[in-house]
Protein backbone atom coordinates (compact mmCIF):
# COMPACT_ATOMS: atom_id res chain seq x y z
CA UNK A 1 0.00 0.00 0.00
CA UNK A 2 1.38 3.60 -0.72
CA UNK A 3 1.86 6.03 1.74
CA UNK A 4 -0.98 8.04 0.54
CA UNK A 5 -3.27 5.14 0.09
CA UNK A 6 -2.23 4.10 4.00
CA UNK A 7 -2.83 8.29 4.49
CA UNK A 8 -6.70 7.84 3.04
CA UNK A 9 -7.51 5.10 4.78
CA UNK A 10 -6.55 7.08 8.29
CA UNK A 11 -8.50 9.60 7.35
CA UNK A 12 -12.02 7.77 6.19
CA UNK A 13 -14.82 8.33 8.53
CA UNK A 14 -16.19 5.12 10.62
CA UNK A 15 -19.73 6.64 9.22
CA UNK A 16 -19.04 5.94 5.64
CA UNK A 17 -17.24 2.32 5.91
CA UNK A 18 -19.36 -0.06 3.66
CA UNK A 19 -19.53 -2.58 6.75
CA UNK A 20 -21.06 -0.54 8.86
CA UNK A 21 -24.27 -1.00 6.14
CA UNK A 22 -23.73 -4.96 5.83
CA UNK A 23 -23.52 -6.05 9.59
CA UNK A 24 -25.19 -9.18 10.25
CA UNK A 25 -24.96 -8.80 14.15
CA UNK A 26 -24.87 -5.85 16.69
CA UNK A 27 -24.56 -6.18 20.17
CA UNK A 28 -27.59 -5.29 22.39
CA UNK A 29 -29.26 -5.96 25.60
CA UNK A 30 -32.81 -6.93 24.78
CA UNK A 31 -32.50 -8.49 20.94
CA UNK A 32 -30.95 -11.53 19.48
CA UNK A 33 -27.91 -9.75 17.47
CA UNK A 34 -29.10 -11.12 14.00
CA UNK A 35 -32.65 -8.76 14.63
CA UNK A 36 -30.55 -5.65 15.80
CA UNK A 37 -28.61 -6.02 12.66
CA UNK A 38 -31.75 -5.21 10.86
CA UNK A 39 -33.08 -2.18 12.93
CA UNK A 40 -32.26 0.86 12.20
CA UNK A 41 -31.08 4.24 14.57
CA UNK A 42 -34.71 5.54 15.39
CA UNK A 43 -36.34 2.19 15.86
CA UNK A 44 -33.26 2.41 18.90
CA UNK A 45 -34.20 6.15 19.72
CA UNK A 46 -37.59 5.37 20.20
CA UNK A 47 -37.50 2.68 22.47
CA UNK A 48 -34.59 4.77 24.43
CA UNK A 49 -37.04 7.64 24.76
CA UNK A 50 -39.55 5.64 25.70
CA UNK A 51 -37.65 4.23 28.36
CA UNK A 52 -36.76 7.38 29.58
CA UNK A 53 -40.47 9.03 29.81
CA UNK A 54 -40.89 5.52 32.22
CA UNK A 55 -38.05 6.52 34.38
CA UNK A 56 -39.44 10.26 34.83
CA UNK A 57 -42.50 8.65 36.27
CA UNK A 58 -40.41 7.03 38.55
CA UNK A 59 -37.63 9.83 39.02
CA UNK A 60 -38.02 13.16 37.63
CA UNK A 61 -34.25 13.75 37.69
CA UNK A 62 -33.53 11.63 34.47
CA UNK A 63 -35.36 15.07 33.26
CA UNK A 64 -31.81 16.19 32.31
CA UNK A 65 -30.61 13.56 30.36
CA UNK A 66 -33.38 14.61 27.70
CA UNK A 67 -31.95 17.32 26.21
CA UNK A 68 -28.51 15.87 25.82
CA UNK A 69 -28.58 12.00 25.51
CA UNK A 70 -31.93 11.68 24.32
CA UNK A 71 -32.33 14.74 21.91
CA UNK A 72 -33.60 14.55 18.52
CA UNK A 73 -29.95 15.66 18.15
CA UNK A 74 -28.39 12.75 18.90
CA UNK A 75 -30.03 10.79 16.24
CA UNK A 76 -27.63 12.50 13.56
CA UNK A 77 -24.38 13.19 16.19
CA UNK A 78 -21.30 11.22 14.83
CA UNK A 79 -18.73 10.69 17.32
CA UNK A 80 -16.31 10.27 14.89
CA UNK A 81 -16.65 13.99 13.86
CA UNK A 82 -16.55 15.52 16.98
CA UNK A 83 -13.85 17.03 18.96
CA UNK A 84 -11.99 15.24 21.77
CA UNK A 85 -13.65 17.80 23.96
CA UNK A 86 -17.27 17.19 22.48
CA UNK A 87 -16.61 13.33 22.85
CA UNK A 88 -15.23 13.64 26.69
CA UNK A 89 -18.61 15.31 27.26
CA UNK A 90 -20.53 12.77 25.72
CA UNK A 91 -18.19 10.26 27.99
CA UNK A 92 -18.95 12.35 30.91
CA UNK A 93 -23.26 12.63 30.53
CA UNK A 94 -23.54 9.11 29.68
CA UNK A 95 -21.45 7.88 32.98
CA UNK A 96 -23.38 10.75 34.91
CA UNK A 97 -26.89 8.62 33.33
CA UNK A 98 -25.86 4.83 34.80
CA UNK A 99 -24.53 6.49 38.08
CA UNK A 100 -28.28 7.24 38.13
CA UNK A 101 -29.74 4.85 36.42
CA UNK A 102 -28.20 1.88 39.03
CA UNK A 103 -30.66 2.20 41.55
CA UNK A 104 -33.27 0.89 38.75
CA UNK A 105 -31.40 -1.02 36.50
CA UNK A 106 -33.25 -4.04 36.88
CA UNK A 107 -35.94 -2.16 35.70
CA UNK A 108 -37.61 -2.48 32.42
CA UNK A 109 -36.97 1.02 31.50
CA UNK A 110 -33.54 1.12 32.35
CA UNK A 111 -33.04 -1.70 29.63
CA UNK A 112 -35.05 0.49 26.88
CA UNK A 113 -32.54 3.66 27.74
CA UNK A 114 -29.31 1.35 27.99
CA UNK A 115 -30.32 -0.05 24.74
CA UNK A 116 -30.50 3.67 22.90
CA UNK A 117 -27.10 4.91 24.69
CA UNK A 118 -25.53 0.87 23.68
CA UNK A 119 -26.46 1.98 19.82
CA UNK A 120 -25.82 5.34 19.77
CA UNK A 121 -22.58 6.16 22.08
CA UNK A 122 -20.61 3.44 22.05
CA UNK A 123 -17.88 3.23 19.31
CA UNK A 124 -18.16 1.43 15.62
CA UNK A 125 -14.98 -0.66 17.31
CA UNK A 126 -17.49 -2.20 20.37
CA UNK A 127 -17.30 -1.70 24.27
CA UNK A 128 -13.88 -2.25 24.41
CA UNK A 129 -12.98 0.72 23.37
CA UNK A 130 -15.23 2.54 26.10
CA UNK A 131 -14.41 4.24 28.57
CA UNK A 132 -17.63 4.80 30.88
CA UNK A 133 -16.93 3.90 34.36
CA UNK A 134 -19.44 3.94 37.90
Amino acid sequence: MTSLAHQLKRLALPQSDPNLLTRREVASLLFDPKDAATMDRSTFYALGCTGLEELLGIEPAFLEFQDTLFSAASLTLERSVQSREVNDKLDAGVSLFLTRLCPYFLLKPAHKCIEWLLHRYVPVGGCTQVTWSL
